[in-house]
């Protein structure tokens, strides 16, 4: 099952550029954001979650074997060269370990991959918000907006993608239907990875 990590999203005020300056626009995937947040795993192509990654406390009541709790970010930053600002926009892709959790008769191979594919796909839309900010026009007074509005679209979709997931596999007790999810995520991460952005 699925919940999603929220990120705040911070920007600097427009009037830090001037209006007549230039405005380019530089995105980034981050896989090594902050080494100083334990709490966090960043997405890497290729690195799995183990069940030691899920510290939260399970909730007794609930019918879920287990929760991930992962989603994307954005921080953004300011270089100047000459006339020219630079805009920095960093994008992670990370799973919370103490927001995600299993109960303890739970902790299955077959459960941790559908778990494991929840994570999957935070990563699949985190390429596609990097794909859309790349194709973005940027000016200095409208920055802000454009990026909160892909931010939020992208942010829809992927909910909406995690809450197909979880329904149409019944949370992994259908089998086929987690085997076809299997496959397409599978799809996607081929092809939509780093190497294409």
């Amino acid at each position: 099952m699925y919940r999603a990590l929220l990120f705040s999203l911070v920007f600097f005020s427009p009037g830090y550029i001037s209006q007549a300056q230039k405005l380019t626009v530089l995105v980034n995937y981050v896989a090594n954001d902050d080494k100083s947040n334990s709490n966090n795993i960043n997405y890497q192509p290729g690195a799995l979650l183990s069940w030691s990654d899920f510290k939260g406390r399970p909730v007794e009541g609930s019918d879920a074997a287990a929760i991930t709790s992962a989603g994307f970010g954005v921080k953004l930053s300011f270089k100047r060269l000459g006339n020219t600002a630079e805009l920095l926009i960093a994008v992670n892709c990370s799973f919370s370990k103490k927001d995600s959790w299993v109960k303890p008769n739970h902790k299955t191979s077959y459960i941790l991959n559908h778990e494991q594919r929840h994570f999957d796909v935070a990563f699949i839309h985190t390429l596609r918000f990097i794909e859309r900010l790349q194709n973005a026009k940027y000016t200095a007074a409208n920055y802000p907006s454009v990026i909160e509005k892909i931010y939020k679209e992208t942010a829809l979709e992927m909910a909406q993608m995690q809450n197909e997931y979880d329904s149409q596999s019944d949370h992994s007790r259908n089998t086929d239907r987690q085997t076809e999810w299997n496959q397409k995520i599978g799809k996607l991460l081929s092809s939509a990875s780093l190497a294409k952005q």
